[in-house]
């Protein structure tokens, strides 16, 4: 009797947890682009981060990597805080970190893949690290990508 008991008040709890946060978990409408301040909040601004050049060493093979991106910062003051010398090194770093990581995770980085699709993959992943840090990134572009394995010695 004890267990059916704890079970009805889970499943009434689970339901006023649902009830009363749903509010906290909906999308928040998006603003009315009705004055000149909020447009500028709402506008994307492209910050072109120039071109890597990465040498990941992995057990049995390195992996060469150049690249050159460029990402997309949401609102005009996220932008102007990343824009100087300081807040575009972070944001490399950062960048050079999510490929680094990528690189350890992912094996299928160096093989050939239908090249849009691939590039849109790995730039979504870039972006999904780079948000936890940056969170003005939205979205970012691969203007060149090449990677080339040769076998360690």
């Amino acid at each position: 009797m004890m267990k059916y008991l704890i079970l009805i008040i889970c499943i009434i709890g689970a339901g006023a947890l649902g009830y009363f946060g749903e509010g906290y978990l909906r999308p928040v409408k998006a603003a009315k682009s009705g004055s000149n301040a909020t447009d500028k909040q709402n506008l994307l601004f492209n910050m072109p981060l120039g071109k890597f050049t990465m040498q990941i060493i992995q057990s049995r093979k390195v992996l060469h990597l150049v690249f050159d991106m460029d990402v997309y910062i949401m609102g005009a003051p996220a932008f102007q805080n990343l824009n100087g010398a300081e807040g575009r090194a972070r944001l490399r770093d950062a960048t050079v970190t999510a490929i680094a990581e990528l690189a350890e995770t992912d094996p299928s980085l160096a093989q050939p893949h239908d090249e849009e699709t691939r590039q849109a993959e790995l730039t979504s992943q870039i972006v999904r690290k780079l948000y936890v840090s940056f969170p003005a990134v939205r979205t970012a572009r691969l203007n060149s990508f090449h990677a080339n394995v040769t076998a360690r010695e």
